[in-house]
């Protein structure tokens, strides 16, 4: 019984490798032009996987492709803004060379309608301790400055003097707003005289005019010649405001003529001032 089922079991199975056999070899009969069914079953299962990884690559390609146009364009942005920072600068060291050949030629045009001999200058420095005590230029005993030389904006108004210390290349210039700084001056209106003093602050003050003295707002100041240092009629300075209080001298504050902001270059007036008389107002 038992060798029965064996033999029978065998048949089974061999029986139906013949079935599976023949169902493949069906599959793979030829149907004309069509594929088998084999094939068919085959690119129905692989079709989808095939156009998903061709979709892929694809699209990694296209992903590839745009970082590097990107990474390009992004290397001649940074070029191009490297390139155009320098081209920036380059253009605004020219304005600034244009700009300071353009003051110093009107400079000398102006200047030398005022006086023969004089000397412009850079200004390099400031004190360090008051803006508004003095400055320093680019000219020394060298270039024939001397202590009390007379010192000037590019519009001829008046800056300041030499002072010490002098070097060989450079010279020290008091401002007329240094609190230690004084000039006789005069007003063009009323002919009131007094000292003009720096107040350390940018601006002035008209010392020494008595309550008696007329004198209002918007009279231009400009230096008499009595202190023999700064020859007269240059242009110091405008009233702006008076006041009168229980003292033996009015309180005047004065507006410089000159813009310390704009004092790039100035202009020394060279020689004796005693000798000097500007051919200004």
């Amino acid at each position: 019984m038992r060798l029965f089922l064996k033999e029978k079991k065998k048949a089974i199975i061999l029986f139906s490798l013949i079935f599976f056999h023949l169902i493949l070899i069906s599959f793979q009969v030829p149907l004309g032009d069509k594929q088998n069914y084999f094939e068919r079953a085959i690119f129905s299962v692989f079709s989808p996987v095939q156009h998903g990884v061709i979709f892929f690559f694809k699209k990694a390609g296209e992903i590839w492709n745009d970082y590097f146009y990107l990474w390009e364009v992004q290397k001649m942005n940074k070029e191009l803004k490297e390139e155009m920072f320098l081209l920036r600068q380059e253009n605004s060291q020219l304005r600034r060379a244009l700009r300071r050949l353009k003051a110093e030629r009107d400079i000398r045009n102006f200047i030398s309608n005022l006086h023969d001999s004089f000397l412009v200058t850079r200004v390099i420095g400031i004190d360090a301790r008051n803006i508004y005590k003095s400055i320093i230029i680019a000219k020394g005993s060298l270039d024939g400055l001397k202590k009390n030389m007379v010192v000037l904006d590019w519009q001829g108004h008046l800056v300041g003097r030499i002072i010490d210390p002098i070097s060989l290349k450079e010279a020290r210039v008091q401002l007329i707003t240094d609190i230690e700084s004084g000039v006789s001056v005069i007003s063009l209106k009323s002919r009131a005289g007094g000292v003009l003093k720096g107040d350390g602050k940018g601006n002035c003050r008209l010392e020494y005019i008595y309550p008696t003295q007329k004198v209002n707002n918007g009279e231009e100041l400009v230096t008499s010649g009595l202190d023999h240092i700064f020859p007269p009629g240059i242009k110091v300075g405008t009233i702006v405001s008076i006041k009168t209080e229980a003292s033996l001298f009015k309180i005047i504050k004065v507006k410089t003529s000159f813009e310390f902001s704009e004092l790039d270059l100035v202009v020394v007036i060279l020689g004796d001032s005693k000798d000097v008389l500007l051919k200004g107002e």
